[in-house]
């Protein structure tokens, strides 16, 4: 038995959509969570950058006890996860590849849609990750980091809302897709406005389930799985705390009380 936390981060709200799924395991009951508001968007930045943050903060929340790390942000795994592997002594999780063996799982006639950031698109890491799984599937990718700031705002104005999704989802719908990965862990947060565009005949894949099953995997592979039934959760931003625990809130679906803040040295 291990009682110490799962560490994960995004850079901001969106990795929030992992946390959530973690709350129904009682194995995954502790966790620190690092929205790294304060340096968002990461979909726009250079990937060595993006690289960077991503070993800055594994080490920061290992420092604070971590026994396992998620990255739970597409943009931040296509850039670092490899690094950090590298880097680090503790298991680390991307979500690109359990979001992958989902899609490739669930498409029906092949053709598989990947909805995320500038940086996760352009980066290639989920068609080379389902080519892996099927090398017959065929993969589009379209960037949408007008979706990041729509969830990171509270998605206050739906019809916009609707709009940019329309006017993001469009190509892939010409291109045939049944699939769609939701490759950035905002983009879960406005599940039903995108399922509304993309009617029922294209199946939405969110990779934080597959996710939250691979982090149980490793902490049962590697004897880490921890014995407290106590809920216990430490939140962290870069930004601004209230903005965070406002927002944070009523994504999570569960009351951040308190939030520390974490100044980065430049």
């Amino acid at each position: 038995m291990d009682n110490r936390p799962i560490a994960l981060f995004d850079s901001g709200v969106g990795g929030l959509t992992v946390a959530r799924e973690l709350v129904r395991f009682p194995c995954t009951l502790y966790f620190l969570y690092l929205a790294d508001t304060g340096r968002l968007p990461y979909g726009t930045r250079p990937p060595a950058q993006v690289a960077a943050f991503t070993l800055q903060i594994i080490r920061f929340l290992e420092e604070k006890g971590a026994k396992m790390a998620v990255i739970a942000c597409n943009t931040a795994t296509a850039a670092g996860l490899e690094m950090a592997r590298r880097s680090l002594t503790l298991p680390v999780l991307g979500v690109i590849d359990p979001g992958a063996a989902m899609a490739a799982q669930a498409t029906r006639n092949g053709r598989i849609g990947i909805s995320a950031t500038p940086a996760t698109v352009s980066s290639g890491a989920y068609e080379r990750a389902i080519k892996r799984i099927n090398p017959d599937l065929e993969v589009h990718g379209e960037p949408c980091p007008e979706f990041v700031y729509l969830v990171e705002g509270g998605v206050k104005d739906v019809e916009l809302a609707k709009r940019t999704a329309q006017k993001c989802l469009s190509p892939l719908l010409e291109k045939g897709i049944d699939t769609l990965v939701l490759g950035c862990t905002h983009f879960p947060f406005l599940n039903e406005i995108i399922a509304g565009v993309v009617g029922e005949t294209v199946r939405l894949i969110d990779p934080a389930v597959g996710t939250v099953s691979e982090i149980e995997r490793i902490l049962q592979e590697k004897d880490l799985v921890s014995e407290s039934t106590v809920p216990q959760r430490t939140f962290f931003t870069s930004g601004d705390p209230a903005v965070f625990r406002q927002i944070g809130s009523l994504l999570f679906g569960h009351n951040i009380e308190k939030v520390e803040v974490v100044h980065w040295e430049s």
